[in-house]
């Protein structure tokens, strides 16, 4: 059976090349980052840091600058898409920003919900499979508690006044959910990506009503502002 296993992968191999999806050498099938873009992530991802430039009134982290190889992950993440590139990623994340220390194990993670019109073209939400990696790391729990109630335009098409108006009313309350078992509970809305900070802050005005100890946010990558 082991022969023949081998066998199966090498045939594989031959007719369906494997290749990192971050700079497209061949690989061994079935691995989606070689182990030289490995070590360029596990170089840019750092323990969460807070960030002072968004417009948000709650604190925001992140472990990366999006002008580093985390953000070209992001991106081949939402635009090629690959949702296997997603599970390394926030697996990666977990581990080396020392996300054990850095959740508790009551803590709720939130992933930024995606439109089901989005969800359906893409086929996963990236958010949510980053928080899946993060509470399977931390023991922490995930949650649906928020849905986009509208669709919207694309935040990064959005200039800045625009981004802070494109969301409006675009987050809401899960009717699923059983609001009492989130009482004096932290918070923790997951994401790729944070800008100015408004997609997150339009993400907690329905998380408030939920009677939260505190509400924060974790993020992969921030672009910071050119004059911070």
């Amino acid at each position: 059976m082991k022969f023949l296993g081998s066998w199966l992968k090498s045939l594989l191999e031959v007719f369906f090349p494997f290749r990192c999806h971050a700079c497209k050498k061949c690989c061994d099938f079935g691995v989606v980052l070689c182990d030289d873009c490995k070590r360029k992530l596990k170089g840019v991802i750092s323990e969460p840091k807070l960030v002072s430039d968004t417009i948000s009134d709650f604190d925001i982290y992140t472990m990366s600058s999006y002008d580093s190889f985390a953000a070209d992950m992001v991106k081949i993440i939402k635009y090629k898409p690959s949702k296997k590139l997603a599970k390394v990623l926030g697996k990666m994340c977990a581990e080396q920003g020392g996300l054990k220390s850095f959740l508790r194990p009551d803590d709720v993670l939130v992933p930024v919900p995606m439109h089901k019109k989005r969800l359906d073209e893409r086929g996963f939400n990236q958010a949510a499979v980053i928080a899946e990696q993060y509470a399977e790391a931390a023991g922490c729990h995930l949650s649906p508690a928020i849905v986009r109630s509208r669709f919207t335009k694309p935040q990064a098409s959005c200039d800045e006044t625009e981004r802070i108006h494109n969301l409006e009313n675009a987050f809401a309350l899960n009717p699923d959910i059983e609001r009492s078992a989130f009482i004096g509970k932290r918070f923790i809305l997951i994401d790729d990506v944070a800008t100015t900070g408004t997609t997150l802050e339009k993400c907690s005005a329905p998380l408030k009503s939920l009677g939260a100890s505190e509400i924060i946010a974790l993020v992969v990558a921030h672009s910071y502002k050119h004059n911070s």
